[in-house]
């Protein structure tokens, strides 16, 4: 077979320290950096760190703004409540730190045989993007646009990522997660694959005699696959290290209203000043050290660029969110329910990709009427109503909880009784998707609300 010489174009992800680390530094949550730059400054003389002034933080272990606060945080907060809290004199604990999440999976993806240094890079970006239970709620194709490579590349990347432990990390549903797990023991048959993916909702209701009839299997059989499901893990990041040393969220930024305006105003003691050391750098001046020339350049442009990278930061957290509040304006001024408003829509809107988005909201709170509220909360998808008009998912819970607020406690509303009062007001979901916010409201379903005369 003869030799040729070919000039091919080919398009590569290449990420770059730099880039990298500004991404690190985008997702981490104000007290995750204000650790990463003390850590930073210890290895860099020329970096200078003052330390984050006292104030009064949000205590994460009250029941203030609880219902604000990621479900994993919530269940750390109920658990640790219950514990005997004669070692609070033991402050060492604090200071502790165990192995993060995003650090076990790299750790992982590094001792992976057979993937390239693309299809790593590709796995690295993935993880990146996980959220803080450890979904991946960005959209493949979005990511797949937005890194200029086929899709295909990012679902075999995701797939590497899915075969992790814990098991269902990288699952983008809470079907696909208890899936993953399945599919990894003994217990992965028809029986269970379709309790997931359709019997969710009679599984909370706990409602054996509907979910026997959808299984087609005897009530015995069905008991048995809910407890096999019921063992899986809904959270695959639980357990792991968060990167916060203590129960306390400092707020990004507060929100007030004043005159008919929302005003933003960032806090500026989230996270430690930084500035360089004039001392080392007036050393890079002076003829007789010339030995120690090229190790200060060197940490003086490592310094810069971590400077660069914290307020690239700032600036991308303050520009999204001036937009934010601005698309739900009425939300903080009138307490009106939230817009549907997507990470798609305001990517698109800043000129910045999705995944730069979602690392931005990623374990970020404002201060707002005195509470902390996430940032990703106020991002919700769109319901299509009756007459064609767009309503967010929030409104919708809002609306299936004044329903249940107002029926009658001796003849409670079955979730189908609350689909059709939905649809009668415009909203048109399904039966699953009333289940499915009625348990994210912490409704129980008809038969626990039944109140006997």
């Amino acid at each position: 077979m003869p030799m040729e010489q070919r000039l091919e174009q080919a398009q590569k992800l290449i990420l770059t320290q730099t880039v990298q680390q500004s991404l690190h530094c985008l997702q981490m949550s104000s007290q995750e950096l204000s650790g990463y730059l003390q850590e930073e400054a210890l290895s860099n003389p020329l970096l200078e760190v003052e330390d984050m002034p006292l104030g009064v933080p949000y205590p994460a272990d009250r029941d203030q703004g609880q219902e604000n606060l990621p479900i994993e945080v919530r269940e750390r907060i109920a658990w640790e409540g219950g514990k005997n809290r004669e070692d609070d004199g033991d402050f060492t604990r604090l200071y502790s730190r165990g192995q993060s999440f995003q650090e076990y999976l790299e750790e992982q993806l590094g001792q992976m045989k057979g993937l390239s240094g693309d299809q790593l890079a590709l796995c690295r970006y993935l993880v990146g993007c996980l959220n803080s239970a450890g979904y991946l709620d960005c959209s493949l194709s979005e990511l797949a646009e937005e890194l200029g490579r086929p899709l295909f590349d990012l679902e075999q990347a995701l797939f590497a990522v899915q075969l992790l432990d814990p098991p269902g990390v990288g699952a983008r549903s809470l079907s696909e997660c208890l899936l993953l797990q399945l599919a990894q023991g003994p217990a992965f048959n028809e029986v269970n694959i379709r309790l997931v993916q359709s019997g969710l909702p009679l599984l909370a209701d706990q409602n054996y005699t509907a979910l026997a009839e959808l299984l087609e299997v005897k009530p015995s059989e069905a008991k048995r696959a809910a407890e096999v499901i019921r063992e899986l893990n809904p959270i695959p990041s639980r357990g792991f290290d968060t990167g916060t040393q203590s129960a306390y969220i400092v707020p990004e930024a507060s929100i007030r209203c004043e005159d008919g305006r929302v005003v933003v105003e960032m806090n500026e003691h989230a996270i430690p000043h930084v500035a360089l050391n004039e001392e080392y750098c007036a050393m890079m001046n002076r003829r007789d050290c010339p030995d120690a020339q090229p190790y200060l350049k060197e940490k003086l442009t490592e310094a810069k660029g971590l400077m660069g990278m914290v307020r690239d930061r700032a600036e991308t957290i303050s520009r999204l969110l001036t937009a934010v509040v601005q698309y739900q304006r009425d939300y903080f001024l009138e307490g009106a329910a939230l817009r549907p408003m997507t990470m798609s829509q305001m990517a698109e809107e800043l000129d910045l990709s999705t995944s730069t988005v979602s690392r931005a909201v990623r374990d970020k709170y404002i201060q707002f009427q005195g509470k902390p509220l996430a940032l990703r909360s106020l991002f919700t998808t769109a319901l299509r109503t009756a007459q064609g008009e767009n309503v967010s998912v929030e409104t919708a819970r809002q609306q299936l909880r004044r329903f249940v607020e107002v029926e009658d406690p001796a003849h409670p509303l079955s979730d189908e009784a609350l689909r059709t009062a939905l649809s009668g007001v415009g909203i048109e979901i399904s039966r699953r998707t009333v289940a499915k916010y009625r348990g994210e409201l912490n409704i129980p379903a008809a038969s626990a609300r039944k109140k006997r005369a």
